[in-house]
């Protein structure tokens, strides 16, 4: 038992932890062998972030031993309006990537060296430091953050996914409710059509659509030059099919909808999509662009089509659910400074006096009452 830990005392002092402000050359390399990563993880996403996001910056934490990159931990900084910390951009999955052939003590070690080295960035002033995981890392790295003496405030946050084993076909006829295949075909045949894109320019036309919505939504919207950036991956999935797509719905020569489209082996994640409410009751493009995804997913023989989590928007929720989406758990963490902590009080009694009404809901773009309301 002795000879054992010191065995480990001596690799936990021989491990490494290094901060850069560039991706390690071999960081591909641990997304491969942590196993629990997903496309925002790749250096794309987070270059891309820091690149086309104002005010924004980007690190790489890594933990080597002997030279052999086995631990790593991307991350982004904003400095307005106060000082915060981001495992990855918006609440997207981020936090350790852990070479998976270690022993479960070792990941452990690789673990807290990387928390440790990332709650270190914050230093002492007025910040707030967050990681948000996705369900594999949950599963590995949940008990690690709850059981921590770091006191991390723990939220719990479904995601919807459908699953693609089974094949179009039987998601079609099996998964699908008939009133999502009714949408689909009938607004097929008003004239709609759904078409997958790496074009940047269709992109752009989309764009006035989310500038809308995110008007709506009371949210910054995030650049174009961003989700261009995404949409020209030049990663590959499989030969000469790329990990990013975009599904855009078209009346005629209008685009009416659309969603960006990301994927990580086997895994495609709908991150970024809207349609127009005009044509939400006669066209259905929120339909349909699921629909898009769901028959792109499967030709590049994805596992898994990820629609996000729904901001506890019941619509929302129970639509994704009429494609056979159920929720997998996923997790974020916020640790504040003892002065963040105060600021944050402060700005929940003020919110308090304004007495809210108690029957708001967050509600889609599409739960609106007027046409006139749809084109706010």
């Amino acid at each position: 038992m002795a000879s054992g830990s010191s065995s480990n005392r001596d690799w936990q002092n021989a491990l490494q932890v290094k901060r850069d402000d560039a991706p390690p050359l071999d960081w591909d390399l641990l997304l491969e062998a942590g196993g629990h990563a997903d496309y925002f993880h790749t250096a794309h996403w987070t270059v891309c972030a820091r690149d086309h996001h104002p005010g924004l910056d980007a690190f790489w934490l890594t933990a080597r031993l002997d030279d052999k990159l086995v631990g790593g931990l991307a991350g982004v900084r904003r400095s307005k309006p106060v000082m915060r910390w981001e495992s990855n951009l918006e609440g997207t999955s981020g936090g350790p990537l852990i070479d998976a052939s270690l022993s479960e003590i070792q990941r452990t070690f690789v673990f807290q060296a990387l928390m440790e080295a990332y709650m270190g960035l914050r230093g002492t002033g007025l910040g707030t430091t967050c990681v948000s995981l996705n369900h594999p890392q949950v599963e590995l790295f949940g008990p690690l953050m709850r059981d921590s003496s770091w006191q991390w405030e723990s939220q719990e946050i479904p995601a919807a996914v459908i699953p693609l084993a089974g094949g179009l076909e039987f998601i079609e006829m099996n998964l699908m409710k008939r009133n999502k295949r009714n949408e689909r075909n009938r607004g097929l045949r008003r004239g709609a059509r759904v078409e997958i894109t790496n074009d940047p320019n269709v992109l752009a036309d989309y764009y006035s659509i989310y500038e809308q919505a995110s008007h709506r939504w009371n949210i910054p919207a995030t650049p174009l030059s961003f989700l261009q950036a995404l949409l020209a991956d030049e990663g590959l999935v499989q030969p000469g099919i790329s990990r990013t797509f975009f599904t855009c719905i078209l009346l005629e020569d209008k685009v009416i909808g659309g969603h960006l489209n990301l994927q990580f082996r086997d895994r495609v994640i709908a991150w970024n999509g809207v349609t127009d409410p005009q044509f939400a009751k006669t066209h259905f493009p929120a339909t349909l662009a699921v629909w898009g995804d769901l028959v792109e997913s499967c030709r590049r023989n994805a596992s898994l089509l990820d629609l996000g989590g729904s901001g506890g928007v019941v619509s929302l929720e129970g639509f994704k659910k009429n494609f056979g989406a159920t929720n997998e758990m996923r997790g974020h963490y916020v640790l504040d400074s003892r002065g963040m902590k105060l600021l944050r009080g402060g700005k929940k009694l003020l919110e308090g006096l304004r007495s809210p009404s108690a029957d708001a809901k967050p509600k889609r773009w599409h739960d609106t009452d007027s046409q006139e309301d749809a084109k706010s």
